[in-house]
């Protein structure tokens, strides 16, 4: 039996972003909707958070990963 054999999963990566006073303005599409083979979801985050662009990892508060599993 193969217990570490990798799982197909979905996932994007939304940026909200808000006016000074924490009103919420609106939300982009920084990663678009992508299949990836990875181990585990903790795996694949961990992935997905090296591959967000620098100038949206700013304000971590403010990125939200997506992500399921077939």
């Amino acid at each position: 039996k193969q217990t570490n054999m990798k799982k197909l999963f979905q996932y994007a990566v939304l940026l909200h972003s808000y006016d000074k006073d924490k009103l919420y303005l609106d939300s982009k599409l920084i990663i678009a909707p992508t299949t990836a083979l990875a181990k585990s979801e903790k795996d694949l985050i961990f992935k997905i958070t090296r591959d967000i662009p620098t100038e949206f990892a700013e304000n971590p508060d403010n990125i939200q990963i997506l992500v399921r599993n077939f």
